[in-house]
């Protein structure tokens, strides 16, 4: 796979200094051949972010500064101290504001920069210690019109690919032949899918005939340090040789992952070709498709013996928890905290990825906030005005001020559905919005 192109940086918090950053910016699209307007984004993204955290990090702290230029993304870390950090700004639901002289408030950067970056995220190093990551994609071709194969012949066989080209075509024959709900975001531009394997962000297993030719897909990317989620198995294979396919793909994949020192693999959106007997259910999730409601059902297997290990839990939660690691078979030491246990700041800060083809919106915590039973109503408000029925929340229970949130998701109508063991740093319940909860 190709080195990722890397900048690194320490720098004093001083505004007067983004132009240093986004030359090198400039020089990483450059380097791999992004776009204008991508090099641009990732630009403005840089100045907006740093110039904002001179504002606000500890006097005499400096400003870690990571670079990063993949085949299929740019990507911007700054680590950073921070006694009080509010990003609230970066919300979906935030909008411009000015302040009593009509001039532009500081969080306008903020704001600007959560138009145009694809993604961000912060993760919490300690109290006080913070990494802000946010990235810009490459634009793709969509996926071209990719027809079935129908002279498939055996005997089939199923292993890794690491054939771009390869797995280019077996991308889009999955998105020509399957939901959208089943497949990868990146399936809808397969060249990106491709750029990712190539890059070591996702793998897969491929199915054959005796000519070469695609009959099946699995793919899969990490969750967490110690869990896999999957997709699949996408099979092009007709009749009665869907079956045997299915199988070589699964008994592959298993055989792939057994080397990759991981305890657990799921999947929350395994496709009806899955063959029984390899996978245990986690738990199902209720959506709505084509205005119809179904049922998901999420499956996982262990890799290896179940360790045990402790989670952090309110109170209101307990039961559900208790009655979903007993069904499972899963030691779990189960902590209380508080239910206001770690709060601080009054803006709370959620990240959303929104996938119209999928009708799906998932959120994810990152700043805990005074607000954050009325953000999460605000998030159902926006996500919903857009038209998006299936929107989840995932709680990390590895974090106290995470697993306090469970009255908040109440009072927003939210309701827990399933536990993915080791899907982050530890476990994590997955909350589903539920109107009528």
């Amino acid at each position: 796979m190709p080195a990722d192109a890397r900048v690194t940086l320490e720098m004093p918090p001083d505004a007067a200094l983004a132009r240093v950053l986004t030359t090198a910016a400039e020089a990483l699209a450059q380097r791999r051949g992004f776009g204008r307007r991508e090099s641009l984004r990732f630009q403005l993204t840089v100045e907006e972010f740093f110039c904002y955290l001179a504002c606000i990090v500890d006097p005499g702290q400096p400003i870690r500064i990571v670079l990063t230029a993949r085949q299929h993304q740019m990507e911007a870390a700054f680590g950073f101290t921070a006694a009080a950090l509010s990003l609230g700004a970066l919300n979906l639901t935030s909008v411009a504001s000015v302040d009593v002289d009509g001039e532009p408030s500081r969080d306008m950067g903020l704001l600007l920069a959560a138009k145009i970056a694809d993604r961000f995220h912060l993760s919490h190093e300690g109290k006080t210690d913070f990494i802000l990551e946010a990235e810009v994609d490459k634009v793709y071709p969509p996926a071209s019109v990719c027809l079935t194969p129908v002279a498939l012949r055996g005997p089939f066989t199923a292993g890794r690919s690491r054939d771009s080209g390869q797995l280019l075509h077996a991308a889009a024959l999955a998105a020509a032949t399957y939901p959208a709900w089943h497949c990868p975001g990146s399936f809808q531009t397969p060249g990106r899918f491709a750029d990712m394997a190539e890059a070591g962000q996702v793998a897969s297993v491929v199915a054959c005939d005796a000519a070469g030719q695609v009959a099946g897909l699995m793919c899969w990317s990490a969750s967490g340090e110690k869990g896999l989620h999957f997709s699949g198995p996408f099979v092009f294979a007709p009749g009665a040789e869907a079956g045997p396919v299915a199988c070589l793909l699964v008994e592959a994949f298993l055989a792939a992952v057994a080397r990759e020192g991981r305890d657990i693999v799921f999947s929350q959106r395994a496709t009806a070709d899955m063959p029984p007997g390899y996978f245990e259910s986690l738990g199902f999730l209720d959506l709505v498709r084509l205005d119809r409601r179904c049922r998901q059902d999420v499956l996982f297997r262990h890799l290896r013996e179940d360790a045990g290990t402790a989670v952090w839990c309110h109170p209101g939660l307990h039961d559900f928890l208790r009655q979903a690691y007993d069904a499972l078979a899963m030691c779990r030491d189960i902590l209380p905290v508080e239910p206001t246990a770690g709060r601080q700041g009054d803006r709370s800060l959620l990240s959303t990825a929104m996938d119209q083809k999928k009708n799906l919106a998932e959120l994810k915590p990152l700043l805990d906030g005074g607000d954050m039973a009325d953000n999460l109503a605000g998030h159902v408000r926006a996500l919903t005005a857009k038209g998006i029925d299936n929107i989840l929340f995932y709680m990390d229970l590895s974090c106290t001020w995470q697993a306090a949130l469970a009255d908040d998701l109440g009072c927003a109508g939210f309701a827990p559905r399933l536990v993915l063991p080791y899907a982050g740093r530890s476990d994590v319940v997955v909350y589903q919005y539920a109107p009528t909860h």
